[in-house]
């Protein structure tokens, strides 16, 4: 190897620097990020997490026009970022009051339809992950989705069984 290096000098830098930056380049694109650092593809592993459950279908209803988003401060989200928004089910079919459930009033029922969040079905589906990515959002309120039983409130008024809701958690809206 002396005898290469010895021989030609500049062939062996040049070599070394192919090999530094190939392996850059392998090493950044597994990363996701490319040559120039901005957000690449990431080249699958060898390795990787199990897939994720398929999601779980809404029931579905006759679609309806989209009421207007109404207007809430962003102030409640972590940092102002709109972008950064729950992962969650998108709602099918009409909107529900979800002031119903105990626990959400105007300002929750403005923030959780800022979030997406517009049925008793979606809430319904909240496992762990979701219940925690929306508390997240809640600002000053969170600890209400479990505190409140919202998953529980919601299972029963998606599935229809308002009697059985209502002698649980009692009847009229949130104020």
């Amino acid at each position: 190897m002396l005898n290469l290096i010895g021989e030609s000098p500049l062939r062996f830098v040049l070599a070394l620097v192919i090999g530094v930056a190939t392996a850059w380049w392998i090493w950044a694109r597994r990363e996701g990020v490319d040559a120039a650092g901005n957000a690449a593809p990431a080249v699958p592993r060898e390795l990787s997490a199990a897939p994720a459950p398929p999601p779980v279908p809404a029931p579905v209803s006759a679609p309806e026009p989209a009421a207007a988003a109404p207007a809430v401060a962003l102030a409640a989200m972590p940092d102002g970022d709109a972008a950064a928004r729950p992962n969650i089910a998108a709602a099918v079919g009409a909107d529900d009051d979800l002031r119903k459930i105990k626990g959400i009033g105007p300002k929750l029922d403005d923030l959780c339809r800022s979030l997406g969040v517009r049925r008793f079905d979606q809430i319904a589906a909240w496992g762990a992950s979701e219940i925690a990515e929306v508390d997240a959002h809640l600002g000053n309120f969170r600890g209400r989705i479990e505190r409140d039983e919202w998953v529980a409130q919601a299972i029963l008024l998606a599935t229809g069984r308002e009697a059985e809701w209502e002698a649980q958690w009692g009847g009229g809206t949130n104020s």
